[in-house]
């Protein structure tokens, strides 16, 4: 019975083993050779498919390249314009200031007034000057002439005297004349040709002396003509079109010749100094297009360059640095670029000097 009991086990068990597959070595190298070509056809559809995406990528990416590459641009630039300074030409109290700031005015409009008194009384006094200069010279002219008729009259004297000596001379060799009396005609004769030429040099003296009055007058003339000119100084006038800033004068002030008083800025000449590094200006040249956007008024402009500066801006400052001596690092220079804007772009003179604007230089 027992024995029976452990056949029959013996027998469950050997039902239940999993079977086993062996494969001899001819299999099991066919089997790896299938794998290591599916992985290889695996791996170059990759790479296929890496480059294709790549070469897209590519074709895609050029034109944003080349747009990319058909400009440059900045943002270290601003407008730029004339900024005239009024200033005083004589000393004097200020009287009247008829504008205030950002006031627009017009060539020749009066800002201001000088008190005019004490340039009335010098030109009152610089033409009585000239008066008496003109009146010295006509004086002058007269001695001249006076002089002249002297001249005249002792060459007449002269000339008797002379006619008289060859006369008495002869008489008195004759005996029918005193021989003293042609010795007296002798001295006569002589002393009217030294007055003769004492007159003539006082004549000559008295022309040089019309010259002399005749440059007074030139000079009286000129202090006059100063004095004309001081006085319509007193009057401050503008002197071209634009808008007033930086107005410091006031009625009763003070000023000097060459004070300051006020600034006009002529709005309808104004332009864009652009700092561009210097690797960006390899390909920029006069008269190619540009964008200037203005973050303050919210647009962009049209502009063309109209020159590339002569000088680094580092090279204008007031103390240039020196890199002959210690140790030199190189930095990139900025140049400055000017851009005029287009006709027609400021009509309603919005842009002033000053603003912060971002040119984009079209060079292609």
């Amino acid at each position: 019975m027992q024995e029976t009991t452990e056949s029959t086990e013996s027998s469950t068990n050997s039902n239940h083993q999993p079977d086993v597959v062996d494969f001899d070595g001819a299999d099991r190298a066919v089997l790896e050779s299938e794998g290591s070509s599916s992985s290889q056809s695996h791996h170059r559809r990759n790479l296929v498919l890496v480059i294709f995406v790549l070469l897209v990528a590519a074709a895609a990416a050029m034109p944003g390249w080349r747009y990319f590459s058909s400009y440059e641009d900045t943002d270290d630039a601003q407008v730029d314009g004339h900024i005239i300074a009024v200033s005083s030409r004589i000393n004097g109290t200020i009287t009247g200031v008829y504008v205030v700031d950002t006031q627009q005015v017009r060539e020749g409009q009066l800002l201001a007034d000088i008190d005019p008194s004490d340039y009335v009384v010098a030109v009152e006094g610089a033409r009585a000057k000239l008066s008496q200069a003109r009146a010295q010279v006509e004086s002058a002219k007269a001695d001249y002439q006076t002089a002249l008729s002297k001249v005249s009259q002792d060459d007449a004297t002269s000339a008797k005297a002379d006619y008289d000596v060859p006369r008495l001379e002869i008489l008195a060799a004759e005996g029918a004349g005193r021989r003293e009396d042609y010795q007296e005609s002798l001295r006569v004769a002589k002393v009217a040709r030294a007055t003769v030429d004492a007159d003539r040099a006082s004549a000559n003296a008295a022309q040089k002396n019309i010259a002399s009055r005749e440059a007074e007058v030139k000079e009286a003339q000129a202090e006059l003509d100063q004095a004309v000119l001081n006085y319509s100084y007193t009057k401050i006038t503008a002197p071209m079109s634009g808008v007033i800033g930086k107005k410091s004068v006031e009625p009763g002030q003070r000023v000097q010749p060459g004070e300051s008083l006020l600034a006009v800025v002529p709005l309808d000449d104004v332009w864009v100094t652009a700092n561009f590094k210097e690797d960006q200006l390899r390909r920029m040249q006069p008269g190619q297009p540009v964008d200037i956007h203005v973050d303050a008024l919210g647009r962009t402009f049209k502009g063309y360059v109209d020159g590339l500066g002569s000088a680094s801006g580092e090279r204008f400052s007031l103390l240039p640095p020196e890199n002959a001596t210690g140790n030199y690092v190189k930095v990139v220079q900025r140049i400055p670029v000017r851009i005029d804007l287009a006709p027609g772009q400021n009509m309603s003179h919005r842009l002033v000097p000053g603003m912060s604007v971002e040119p984009t230089v079209w060079i292609k």
